[in-house]
């Protein structure tokens, strides 16, 4: 009897570490006043803090590259979308959802303003942790339908959260009813 339970303690021990080790590495909401370090030309940044020289910045996979151009962002994901495999497509939208930080999209006569693509789905995703918090006036949805909600990990007062279908978009973050309230995004 000793034996089948050693064995069930080892395959158990087994399962939980595994367990364990998804939820290390799977996307989860960050803690408050956690750093979120990123990729930007050969140095990391923290997103939360300071953006510097970065305009463009790509959350795909749990990673975050980020870039002085849109132009250089797209290209980047791009060549990652050639190499994904249908096992790393699963919660991966194909193309991002695009929050920028002026109206029109950026584009005149609004002075040029950063863009924070989001490729990773199905998790609440809190804009403070990437210094993006209530600085929404315009979006673009991709391949993936969105929610957008006015507080911390989906919540906030009515109406707490809007649904968003894919390929939709609006330079004036409905009519100006959400302009600068956006903290945190969904995508399915």
């Amino acid at each position: 009897m000793q034996r089948i339970l050693a064995r069930a303690g080892i395959t158990l021990g087994g399962l939980a570490l595994a367990v364990g080790s998804a939820t290390v590495i799977a996307p989860t909401a960050q803690a408050a006043g956690t750093p979120t370090l990123a990729r930007f030309e050969g140095k990391t940044i923290d997103l939360s803090k300071d953006w510097g020289a970065a305009k463009a910045c790509n959350v795909q996979r749990g990673v975050i590259d980020c870039f002085r151009t849109a132009k250089e962002s797209d290209t980047k994901a791009a060549q990652q979308a050639k190499t994904a495999s249908p096992r790393t497509a699963q919660g991966y939208c194909s193309t991002p959802l695009r929050l920028y930080e002026n109206a029109n999209f950026n584009s005149d006569p609004f002075p040029k303003g950063r863009i924070l693509s989001f490729y990773d789905s199905g998790y609440w995703q809190n804009l403070g942790d990437y210094g993006f918090n209530d600085q929404t006036c315009s979006y673009q949805t991709g391949s993936c339908a969105t929610s957008f909600a006015k507080d911390n990990d989906g919540r906030g007062s009515n109406p707490s959260n809007v649904f968003v279908g894919a390929w939709q978009s609006d330079g004036y973050m409905g009519g100006g009813r959400w302009n600068d309230l956006l903290s945190s995004v969904y995508l399915y």
